[in-house]
């Protein structure tokens, strides 16, 4: 019997933003896909899943909705 090959385990720890790249976003009007961790432009302070133009999934918020969801370390 062979045995199982270790494979890679995705981190369970939620991405987390720091204050000042959630200020430049903010100021920006921008905010951060929670998938990938890419910044997006046109997105408004309270957006809520919009969709990411880099890996295609509904995970982007607005800079002060990561606020209030405690994604900023």
């Amino acid at each position: 019997m062979a045995h199982p090959t270790t494979t890679a385990v995705r981190s369970l720890k939620p991405r987390t933003f720091t204050m000042q790249q959630v200020e430049e976003a903010s100021g920006m009007q921008a905010g951060f896909c929670l998938a990938c961790g890419v910044m997006q432009e046109c997105c408004e302070p309270d957006a809520r899943k919009y969709r990411c133009d880099n890996c295609g999934k509904s995970e982007v918020y607005g800079a002060e909705e990561l606020l209030l969801m405690g994604r900023v370390n």
